[in-house]
Formats: structure tokens, sequence, C-alpha cells
């Protein structure tokens, strides 16, 4: 178990470097799947070791297990400028798109374990939060031309926390920790080339400090750490519980890659954060519990700094304002006192209930609330990441299949939420809305439930469901569309894949899941074309087990294949179609049994289409109920 969970620690670091997207600000609104079902509430009460991310006293309380999961993230975001958003200007910008990119992974795991009855040991992999946008019209194209209109504009960031955490039982009321909270951060940004362009128009025009290192530059990597402190109470015979946290800034390393477009020659720290929250306890198996969380994005330059605002025109750029005004240059793109995001701070309210039903499942209801941190005169630069989403609901539940092994499950929303302004700079009118859609699943592998787990289900006996033969799993890998014949074409491109099955016998299964295939672009001269696809799928599952652990596989079976396509002549969107239809799908694989019931999987499939084969390589684990 040592071994496998080392081992998983590194697998779920690689994995999470996938965007996301996080909704109150840029953070996720609570750390694990469980807690999101409720709300995102942590500081008083968790019970899984992904808790310990909101507050490292949690570790008294969880005893020894360890935790992997996966929720699917479906962020839903558009843009409008100038005209279309009620009003263009002198520079002609304009646009109303959505963005593209609409389904992400975001991976968890951690364990934790009691060093004997006082101290307590625990790591997690959690993401933080994130912003993508992925605009396939670009409304920062001057005059349609820089960069060309069909050129995509948006930035790509994720942020992955792994808390090492140490707690300490005082007593039985009080319970102290913290933690080393390593973290990196990625990111990149597109299709921003007219604003380095704008200012080669007239000597004002100051908008970047260094041009060169504003766009375009692929992915750049950011390392840091800091610290996370918290408390727990225990009141009134355990029905109250009152926990206290506060997390330092997390000092990071510059991207050296966008120096030019972050205040502080590329400084993107990870703002101080800290928050109070209570669980109550009517009856063992009723918790009720709210947190208040502050979150202090102000105090990051990049963040916090105003960017461009109003008035319409130039002088609404602080930068080229200054510049006129007074001769300085300090505002521009990537100086200490540079243009950011202006970000306000933000306070986070957090309400989740847990019902135990009977000796195998509890239910979980939850609502988040955080109002948007961005003012309506700082609409501009955010239409890149429109983090405007205010209002979440939650539902999750936990089952407990037998002794050792938890699963539990969330569905969240949050409610499309807009913000729109006119009379700024050089774009007039500009709009933004999202809303989101996420489930989640994931296991825990329970050796010692901890104090209080196990009373906190409900009293009732129940058999439960037998899931002898049932599995679940998750690849994520590569994608290709092949046969493409075009003068130029990107084809290769991130792909993943979540599915189920059930195992008749060793040799023989049925299994059906959800393949997103990503998308492809090709250009023939002015003439551009993209393909974005996914698929349902259901087919037979051979194996045949080489060794006790080690089994060749192959999968025969059909699609039923989505795909969105656009074709562009020049700036002109010629041809937007949906080509649906069911294909056949079929791939080999290799499986590795890790532990009894966690399988190691890597696989090759393909999507047999008439007119391009579309190949999916993922690597991946599947866990058998």
């Amino acid at each position: 178990m040592r071994f496998t969970l080392k081992h998983a620690v590194l697998t779920a670091a690689c994995m999470a470097a996938f965007p996301v997207h996080a909704t109150n600000g840029y953070f996720l609104p609570g750390f694990g799947i469980r807690s999101q079902g409720m709300g995102g509430v942590g500081i008083a009460y968790g019970r899984d070791s992904l808790s310990t991310a909101a507050n490292p006293a949690n570790a008294v309380n969880i005893g020894m297990r360890g935790d992997m999961g996966f929720a699917v993230f479906n962020p839903e975001r558009h843009a409008a400028v100038g005209a279309d958003a009620g009003g263009d200007y002198f520079y002609g910008f304009h646009g109303n798109v959505e963005s593209d990119a609409k389904y992400f992974i975001m991976p968890e795991m951690g364990f934790s374990m009691p060093l004997d009855d006082k101290l307590h040991v625990a790591l997690a992999v959690v993401g933080n939060g994130g912003m993508n946008t992925t605009y396939p019209d670009n409304f920062f194209s001057f005059n349609d031309s820089v960069p060309p209109r069909d050129q995509k504009v948006g930035v790509d960031m994720m942020q992955v926390l792994v808390p090492i955490t140490v707690a300490y039982k005082i007593n039985e009321e009080h319970a102290i920790g913290a933690s080393l909270v390593l973290a990196e951060t990625r990111f990149r940004a597109y299709g921003l080339a007219a604003f380095p362009y704008f200012q080669t128009l007239a000597p004002v025009f100051k908008i970047t400090s260094d041009p060169a290192h504003m766009t375009d530059n692929g992915f750049d990597y950011s390392y840091g750490a800091g610290i996370r402190l918290g408390w727990l109470g225990k009141f009134m015979d355990d029905r109250l519980n009152v926990g206290l946290t506060y997390a330092s800034k997390a000092y990071m390393t510059k991207f050296d890659k966008y120096r030019g477009l972050f205040a502080e020659q590329g400084d993107f720290d990870i703002p101080e954060n800290y928050g109070i929250g209570i669980a109550i306890k009517p009856v063992k198996n009723l918790v009720v519990a709210a947190d208040v969380m502050r979150i202090n994005y102000s105090n990051v330059a990049s963040v916090g700094n105003p960017g461009m605002s109003s008035p319409v025109g130039p002088m609404g750029i602080p930068s080229v304002a200054d510049t006129i005004k007074t001769g300085t240059t300090d505002k521009q793109l990537g100086m200490d006192n540079g243009m950011g995001f202006g970000w306000t701070d933000q306070t986070v309210y957090k309400l989740g209930v847990q019902y135990g039903v009977n000796n195998k499942l509890k239910l979980r209801a939850g609502y988040n609330y955080g109002k948007s941190p961005i003012p309506d005169n700082q609409v501009t630069f955010n239409l890149l990441a429109p983090a405007t989403v205010e209002r979440h609901y939650s539902l999750g539940f936990t089952y407990k299949a037998n002794d050792n092994l938890e699963v539990s499950g969330t569905y969240m929303y949050a409610a499309s939420n807009s913000q729109t302004a006119c009379g700024q700079n050089i774009l007039n009118c500009a709009s933004f809305n999202m809303h989101q859609n996420m489930f989640g699943l994931t296991f825990g592998w329970v050796l010692d439930p901890g104090p209080v787990a196990l009373e906190e289900y409900g009293e009732s006996d129940w058999a439960g469901i037998n899931f002898d033969g049932w599995y679940a799993g998750l690849g994520i890998g590569q994608s290709k569309y092949g046969d493409i014949d075009e003068a130029s074409a990107n084809t290769r491109t991130e792909g993943w894949k979540v599915y189920g099955g059930y195992q008749f016998n060793k040799y023989l299964g049925v299994e059906g899941g959800y393949a997103n295939l990503n998308d492809m672009t090709a250009r023939t001269g002015a003439v551009v074309t993209n393909v974005a696809a996914d698929a349902w799928t259901l087919g037979a599952v051979v194996s045949y087990p080489v060794t006790g652990k080690l089994s060749v596989m192959g999968k025969l079976g059909a699609a039923y294949m989505l795909a969105d396509v656009k074709v562009k002549n020049g700036t002109a969107l010629t041809v937007r179609s949906g080509d649906d239809s069911y294909e056949p799908n079929y791939g080999v694989g290799i499986s590795y049994a890790l532990l009894d019931n966690l399988n190691l999987r890597v696989e090759w499939e393909r999507f047999d289409r008439k007119e391009y084969d579309i190949d999916l390589v993922t690597a991946g684990m599947a866990l058998e109920f």
C-alpha cells in the first residue's frame, strides 16, 4: 500500500496538469469532491484526506485512508465586443463568440495516517483553480488583420497545490495543524498581438514594456510555496465544531515568457486567504456546516492592479493616459505598477448539509456564494478570464461499498452570470457570461476510519448494492486526426475518456463511456477548417491474462460521434454544421493490476469515420467495485 500511494502521488501530480476553471474568482469552491458536494465547506468539517488542504487540523479526524478521484468540468463562456456588445469605436474591435474547449478533467488524490494517538500526517494533490478561454473568433484582431481574425485568442492557466501536513491533537477538544504548501502554475496566452502592434502606431501608445514577452510564447511554468495553519475545536460533546485557517501568500517564480504581460516582470503569486467555519450536529448522523472565506486578490499586482477601463478611447488605457498626462510609463504591462486584471478581494460564503441515511449511504447538499471580484469597469482584460459566476448549487453522496471502500459523487451547478460595460477604452462596449457544470467521482480506501466517521452514517441496516463485476475508469492522453489532406494541419491535441463496464468473466466484458477527442485545424490557402469531436461508446471487451497481474485486451463496438465543423474563407464563416453519426470503434490495450481492485490501463483505439479517422491513446486507471 505504501509503494502504491507514493507512486499515485506522482501520477496524480502529472495528471493534474490540465486546465480547470475555478468559480470563486479563480479558486475552486472547495478542496475535494466530497467538500464540493457540501458547497465547498471544509474549515470545521472534513472526513477525507483532501480536506487537509482546507484546514490542516482536519487530519486528526481522518484516520488512515487514501483518496483518489476526478471531476469532469464543463464551463460555458461567451464574450461580445464592440458593436456586438452594444457599441463600437474607431478601432473596430468586434466579436460575438463562445469559447471552445468546454470539457476538462480535474484529478485529485491524497492520503493521511496517524503516527500515534496525537500526531497525524497527510499529503494531498489538489487543483487550486485556474482559467481557460479558447475563442475561435479573435475579437482583439486589429482591423481584422493583426492578428488574423481566425487566430484563436485566450489564456490557459492551472494551479496545483501539494500541501504536506502535520497535525497535533492537543487534547480531546483542540487540535492544530500546519502545512507546507508546494505550488505549481502553468500558463500561456495567445492571440493578443494587437496590443504590442497598437503601440507601434504612435509613440504615446505605451501598452507593454516587453512586446516580445506578452503573447504567443507557449506554456511557461512557475513554482513556489507557502504555508497554511489551522485550528479545530470541539464543544458541547462534539455537537459543535469550530475551525480557523490561514494561508500565506504563496511566493512563486516569475513567468519569464510573459514578463511583458504580468506586472512585476511576470510575477504571479497565489493570494493570501483565511477563513472561519462551524459545523453543528443536532444528531450524530446530521451535519450542518458553514464557512466564510476571504481571498485577498488585490495584494497580487498581476491580479489586483487596475487594467484598461474608462473613458472610451486610448485615454482609457492607464499606461497611455499616464504617458500623455505626465510622461511616465510605469503602468505598462510587465512593470512593477503595470496593468493587471483589476480584481478586488472576495468574501465567499459556503453552506453544506450532510445526512446519514443508513449504515451505507450519506447524502449531501450545498450552496456557495462569492460576489464576482471583477469590477464592471475592468471587463476588457477579463474577457480572457471571465470569473463572473457567483452562485453555486451542489448535491452529493457517499456510498460505503464495504469496510474499506467508499465511493463519493458530486454534481455542482454554477448559475449563469453576466457583466457588461460600455465607454471602455479602445473597445467601447464589452460583455461576458459564464455558467458551469461539474460532475465528480472519488474513491476512498479506508484502513482506519478515524474517531467519528462511522457514527455519521445512519443506524438503520441496508444490505447495499451488489457491484460485483462492475468497474469504472479514467484515461488521459492524446488524440490524432488522420487522413487529413490539407496544405497544413494541426491534428494532435489532448484527449481523454471516462468509462464504465461489467466483466462477465476474466475473458469477456462490456464497456461504455464518453471520449473527448478535442479538435483539429487544417488550412489550405485562405480556407481554414476546424473540427471538434466527442463520442459516446459501447462495445465488447475481450481480455487474455498473460500473468496473474498483466492482461492484454481488445475492444470492438460502435461510437455515436458528435462533430462540430466550421469552415472559414478568410474572416468569413462559410460553413458551420453538426456532423453526428454512428461509427465503428475498436482498439487494443494492456491492463496491470496495481491492487486487488485497481488496474492501470494503457490503450489505443480508433474512431473510424468515412472522411477521416481519429486515434485516441490514453493511460489511466480502472477501479473494480
